[in-house]
């Protein structure tokens, strides 16, 4: 090829056109508070399906926005809800076989065009490249989704190369890891993760939350649709490490039925939740002694909290709704103080001043116990940590937890240790 054409061929390229590389898409409307799902006990993962069933009802933009993918779990992670009112995409047109052949069945699986799921087969790397590839679509293409994908919390780690670069490209999405540990009891120890705690609070770009209970789901739901879209323009919260620029989110989710706690929400509560944690008991003044807790084991700590009380009036009971959040404010108020701001303080900080100096922890989770175990570090309390560090077994809920040691007898035995640890031998 002459010089002269090959010079006219690249200058007609796609990347050499002129005009911006990098787009920016409107701003997809969300609702300040999306409804707490109603029932007296609930799952995270059934919670997580039904608030998407109900944004699926609506013709608002962020439901038009929102589209969900999942690698061959699509009924089992509660998807079925919103499937069944946005349908499954497809380049064309495809029946419903179900309703052809007359199969009863409570899904609609019919495809078009139109569809707002995405189904995938047993990939999940595949799943994180498309979450990753949706995620850029308001800086590639000038036009904002809001991607949602679900899968087992376990395998999470088939596709962390993929998702480690989604991230890395800053890339928006959610992500519903479910079910999740070792409460997915008779599944067995392939089922189970351990480790995932632990990725949700190291991985850049994405902020990870586990929830016990519904109206905590709902709040971070809200939140996280729009931290999706955040790029460093018109928001404050420059004591948290990304609040300004936005991300991704994970959500650990569980299938373990929860007895929910029957109260209104009220704008300090979900400033706390998104935060990272509140006092779901709160101290007494110098308290000796705390529960803290996250996720799905919520009612063997409030079972265990509540026969404390008999012998320790004072204790509390520390609800942690994102490790992650705690452990990054924590660190960037500790930057903050060391670049001249005096008053820094981390909500981790601010529930952990209200104990004793030398009080005791005793953290729960369904998970490594590495996730829970440096709140001891913040103001120096001694800490137990229970806590999941092999791979699980089939079995019942309560033979596992007793196992494991995540059951009250194991908690109450913590707290009797943490309370020697104060006193003396």
């Amino acid at each position: 090829m002459a010089p002269d054409e090959l010079k006219a061929f690249l200058a007609e390229l796609p990347f050499a056109a002129a005009g911006p590389r990098r787009h920016k898409a409107p701003w997809v409307a969300v609702p300040a508070r999306l409804p707490a799902p109603s029932g007296e006990r609930l799952s995270t993962q059934e919670g997580f399906g039904k608030i998407l069933a109900d944004i699926a009802r609506d013709d608002s933009e962020l439901a038009e926005r929102i589209v969900t993918t999942s690698p061959d779990v699509t009924v089992s992670t509660n998807l079925s809800g919103w499937v069944n009112r946005r349908g499954i995409f497809d380049r064309h047109p495809r029946a419903d076989t179900f309703k052809e052949q007359k199969v009863v069945s409570a899904q609609r699986w019919a495809m078009s065009p139109d569809g707002q799921h995405l189904e995938l087969g047993i990939a999940e790397n595949n799943l994180f490249i498309l979450l990753g590839t949706l995620g850029l679509s308001h800086s590639l293409f000038g036009v904002r989704l809001l991607p949602v994908g679900t899968l087992y919390d376990p395998f999470i780690q088939r596709g962390l190369d993929a998702l480690n670069y989604a991230c890395y490209q800053d890339a928006r999405f959610m992500l519903a890891g479910t079910p999740s540990g070792i409460t997915l009891a008779p599944e067995g120890g392939a089922h189970q993760s351990v480790s995932t705690p632990l990725i949700g609070i190291a991985q850049d770009g994405l902020a990870s939350f586990e929830p016990a209970f519904a109206d905590e789901l709902a709040a971070i739901m809200a939140w996280a649709f729009d931290y999706m879209q955040r790029d460093g323009s018109g928001h404050s919260g420059t004591d948290w490490l990304r609040d300004r620029e936005g991300g991704s989110v994970y959500l650990r989710l569980s299938t373990r039925p929860v007895t929910q706690p029957g109260r209104d929400m009220n704008a300090g509560l979900e400033e706390e939740i998104i935060a990272g944690g509140y006092w779901l008991k709160p101290p007494g003044p110098g308290a000796e002694l705390a529960i803290v807790y996250t996720g799905a084991v919520a009612p063997e700590a409030i079972e265990a909290h509540a026969q404390l009380l008999e012998d320790i009036p004072g204790a509390g009971l520390m609800a942690v709704t994102s490790a992650d959040r705690l452990n990054a404010g924590w660190h960037a108020a500790e930057r903050g103080r060391q670049a001249g701001h005096r008053l820094a303080q981390s909500q981790a900080e601010r529930l952990l001043s209200q104990l004793a100096p030398d009080a005791g922890l005793v953290t729960l989770v369904d998970g490594h116990p590495g996730a829970l175990e440096w709140l001891g570090s913040v103001r120096g309390h001694r800490v137990r940590a229970l806590g999941v560090e092999h791979f699980g077994q089939s079995g019942d809920l309560p033979d596992l937890y007793r196992k494991y040691r995540l059951d009250v007898e194991a908690i109450l035995n913590a707290a009797a240790a943490a309370c020697l640890g104060r006193y003396g031998t």
